[in-house]
């Protein structure tokens, strides 16, 4: 990689091993004519009469003293550098290169420059910046950054001592202003090709000279790995593209398709290199055109799964985007979307490759929607988005899927309250979305009227109608509306169960979603049976690490607990979180809720030690990802809270459900289900840490509230009166005394 000071290297290490050698000979090898003067300057130092490189290096090598020379900047993949390499015994060479090709020519092992060692990385920093050396702190910030890359650093530094900003101003000042910060150049001590970005350029331009059918494809693939993330992108990604691309049905191409269907104006947008309509699928200009990129560093590859990945820079991957003129960039966006979109209908590789996918998903999303849709079909890059949205709602990426939609509904000025029919999988995806980023109440009116035109257009057993009558029922058991979500689901099985078959994906989702419900209504034992069957069928007919299996077997678990089966709920789980802290991020939804319930599980098994341990873990890990309100977060909290009671915490269990009270008095209604339950566990634990009047307040206002919603019988009312009667005879005690 250029930048990297390979020059400046060989250059000290010429110095310090000077007394070794009787001559020490440069050669820049960056061009043949440079070359060629460089070797013609030797001979006349050497008293040799030479009229062309060959004659100058046989010169040299017929030197009986020892030498050393270095030949500076073999970065042409065309040229073969053996040609510069003198005869003999007599001498040293050292070749330095981008070219990964290069290695070769080595003798011994060959030097790969990774960065600067982080100490090394830090003083050239603070030295360039020229701040004290103390400021180590800040500086580790920018090293991080800049991923310890020697120009980067000397220009940042160069940056930072002009007074633009300072070292701790550097990492926001960089967000907003990269290409700017990576072109800066210092007035002295300038590199050969004065600034990072320069030196990629360079390469750049000797690729474009190749004018060969793989430096075309290099030229085409570069910016599609720009517009990705830096990090390994699976190459497998594709050719599931382009077999997906296969099967695209060509009667999909009309701009009026209420679907947002894929389709052949899609295909067309594929990166040209992957040969859309070729009869079979050959990775061989693929390959290459990685190759020549490796070739000039602009790339590494890896085999480390079985199967070639490519990853950059994260400077040469800013470069890459950065280089990019408006039109270049949304030429590169629209392939990239192209190519994430289509491929998205391979669901094994999406469900196994999907930890190394999501960074280049989320990279492509970022980009501005102004430019991703300039001069395009408006439907045409909809459904890219959508299709990429879908992709990310599969990953439970919530956030950045909510950012998504909302700038999308935006873009195509759509009421956020009102469902227009012409948009339905937009409106659809926003609302399930709101479900998983806990604003269950606005999803319901949405998926609602999505219910409603469904139910207007299509017969009562056609799978979008289900689909979206099983998303609704959904959103209403989150959002505590219990009996619709029976009610609806019940009718979504029975119909399911009459005309799909028994290990069906979408009727044994709806049974486990019905058994859901009824764990939520009091139905517990109708749960346990239902989810038994489920569990029983996908443990037949999935693999052992696959979501939908994972998450029934999660489910299951929590109807045994509700249903007092603590040793089964306890070793179903520990099952479902070994896999998963194989297979999941450590802060993916599906892995944080199975962890959560452990911890339950842990706690009525009385293992209050591991219920602690895991709760704060799943605690801190939430804390960083979720909005202060969210409920995931306060429900983890809470249930935190609850565990350093049984553990004797009791001060931090009052200071963290205080916490959480507070939260929930702000936004949730003073007569919610989970506002009281919080505030009926804070009462009670205030008093038993002494706090006995504010305790006894509480439990009153609890009490007041459940008896003006709840029937006298609710267990919940019951026992707020229960403890209410409780401090009131011990207040009377202990005032008696």
């Amino acid at each position: 990689m250029g930048g990297q000071g390979k020059s400046e290297i060989c250059l000290q290490l010429a110095h310090r091993v000077r007394q070794d050698f009787w001559g020490v000979f440069w050669v820049d090898v960056s061009t043949a004519s440079s070359a060629k003067n460089d070797f013609l300057n030797i001979a006349s130092k050497l008293g040799i009469s030479a009229q062309s490189s060959e004659e100058a290096r046989q010169g040299l090598a017929n030197v009986k003293q020892p030498w050393l020379l270095v030949l500076d900047n073999a970065d042409d993949p065309k040229m073969d550098y053996q040609d510069y390499f003198p005869p003999g015994p007599s001498g040293v060479v050292i070749l330095t290169s981008r070219n990964a090709e290069c290695h070769r020519y080595a003798s011994t092992r060959p030097v790969e420059l990774e960065g600067l060692p982080e100490s090394d990385a830090l003083e050239l920093l603070l030295r360039a910046a020229n701040v004290p050396l103390e400021q180590q702190d800040d500086a580790q910030g920018v090293t991080g950054l800049l991923r310890s890359h020697p120009l980067a650093l000397i220009q940042a530094g160069a940056y930072i001592s002009r007074g633009h900003c300072t070292l701790a101003e550097y990492p926001q000042v960089y967000k907003r202003q990269r290409k700017r910060l990576l072109k800066f150049r210092p007035t002295q001590a300038q590199s050969r090709y004065r600034d990072v970005y320069a030196t990629f350029e360079a390469s750049a331009d000797v690729l474009q000279a190749m004018q060969t059918e793989v430096a075309t494809d290099a030229l085409q693939l570069l910016p599609v790995l720009g517009t990705c993330a830096a990090s390994r992108l699976p190459l497998p990604l594709f050719e599931a593209a382009w077999k997906r691309a296969q099967i695209i049905d060509s009667s999909n191409t009309t701009d009026d398709d209420d679907s947002l269907n894929l389709s052949l104006w899609h295909v067309a947008h594929l990166p040209p290199f992957l040969q859309a309509d070729a009869d079979a699928w050959d990775s061989f200009r693929l390959v290459e055109a990685v190759s020549l990129l490796k070739a000039f560093s602009f790339v590494s590859t890896d085999t480390h799964d079985e199967f070639l990945s490519v990853s950059m820079h994260p400077l040469t991957n800013a470069w890459a985007r950065d280089r990019l003129d408006k039109m270049a960039q949304h030429d590169a966006c629209l392939a990239t979307g192209c190519l994430m979109a289509i491929s998205g209908g391979d669901e094994t590789l999406w469900r196994k490759q999907g930890r190394q996918l999501q960074p280049h998903l989320e990279s492509l999303m970022s980009w501005d929607l102004d430019g991703i849709f300039a001069l395009e079909p408006t439907r045409k890059i909809t459904c890219i988005i959508t299709k990429c949205g879908w992709l990310l709602y599969q990953m439970r990426d919530d956030a950045k899927l909510s950012v998504l939609m909302s700038n999308l509904m935006t873009y195509l000025i759509l009421d956020p309250l009102i469902v227009d029919a012409k948009w339905l999988p937009v409106y659809d995806l926003t609302a399930r979305n709101l479900v998983d980023f806990g604003r269950s109440p606005e999803a319901v009116p949405l998926l609602e009227q999505v219910v409603q035109i469904r139910e207007q257009t299509l017969p009562k057993n056609h799978s979008d109608r289900l689909v979206s009558q099983h998303e609704l029922a959904r959103a209403y058991l989150v959002n505590r509306q219990v009996k619709e979500a029976v009610s609806l689901l019940e009718q979504v099985v029975q119909i399911r169960e009459q005309i799909l078959a028994e290990d069906h994906p979408e009727r044994l989702v709806s049974q486990h979603e019905l058994a859901r419900a009824y764990k939520a209504n009091g139905q517990v034992k109708e749960a346990v049976s239902l989810l038994e069957q489920v569990v029983q069928i996908t443990e037949q007919t999935l693999a052992e690490d696959y979501p939908d299996r994972l998450i029934s077997q999660h489910e299951l678990a929590s109807a045994y607990l509700a249903n007092s089966q603590v040793k089964e709920a306890v070793s179903l789980l520990e099952h479902v979180v070994q896999i998963q802290e194989q297979t999941l991020a450590e802060d993916h939804p599906n892995r944080l809720a199975s962890q959560h319930e452990l911890a339950r599980a842990y706690h009525a098994n009385r293992q209050l030690k591991e219920a602690v341990s895991l709760l704060e873990h799943v605690v801190e890990i939430k804390g960083k990802i979720l909005a202060e309100d969210h409920p995931s977060r306060l429900v983890s909290q809470h249930e935190l809270a609850r565990a350093y009671d049984a553990y004797g915490q009791v001060q931090e269990a009052v200071a963290l459900l205080e916490q959480v009270v507070k939260i929930k008095e702000q936004t949730l209604a003073e007569d919610h289900p989970e506002r009281l339950v919080s505030r009926h566990n804070l009462a009670t634990y205030l008093w038993d840490f002494g706090r006995r009047d504010a305790a006894l307040q509480m439990m009153k206002h609890v009490v007041e509230v459940r008896r003006k919603v709840l029937d006298k019988h609710h267990p919940h009312r019951m026992l707020s009166e229960d403890r209410l009667k409780i401090f009131e005879d011990e207040m009377i005690d202990i005032e008696s005394e």
